[in-house]
């Protein structure tokens, strides 16, 4: 059996626009329009809305994906200077959780439509090499693909003005 690989690598910088410039300056890399995307609940560990601020890579696999640093959860200050996670597509979200608790592998956080849905994607506690995995469902993988190549994120409203940053 192949083991599935990551389509995208997460990670938190303290200023997007900076980070792209950067980015694309030393990798050579292009990058999709910034877009605010709201979690309605994100679960890191207590549950809030969170509205973060992400760009991908138009290069990839694997795409960068850079996601600036608010708050105190999952995307806070502290988790700058390091890839946050590798993302893989999950076909099957709620086998995947229980798969993961079986296997005793924690999770740090989950970003749901609502209290107690499915979750859209999760992060997991790293692992023993300090990685953390996030699957994402692949129910999103239309949309992440388009923003990737037209450079938009696809039902996104610009800057919403509000939200936690």
């Amino acid at each position: 059996m192949t083991a599935p690989t990551y389509f995208h690598i997460g990670v938190v910088v303290p200023d997007l626009d900076r980070a792209i410039e950067e980015f694309s300056r030393i990798l050579g890399v292009t990058f999709t329009k910034p877009a605010w995307v709201t979690n309605p609940r994100l679960e890191d560990p207590e549950p809030h809305e969170q509205v973060v601020h992400v760009a991908f890579s138009k290069e990839g696999p694997p795409y960068y994906e850079l996601i600036e640093a608010h708050g105190d959860g999952i995307f806070s200050a502290e988790k700058e200077g390091q890839i946050l996670y590798l993302g893989l597509w999950e076909p099957d979200m709620a086998t995947r959780i229980k798969t993961l608790e079986a296997q005793g592998i924690g999770i740090d956080a989950a970003s749901r439509s609502a209290e107690g849905a499915t979750p859209d994607w999760i992060i997991t506690k790293p692992d023993l090499l300090g990685i953390r995995l996030e699957y994402v469902d692949v129910a999103e993988q239309e949309a992440i693909e388009s923003w990737i190549e037209t450079g938009e994120f696809p039902g996104l409203a610009p800057d919403p003005g509000k939200g936690e940053r």
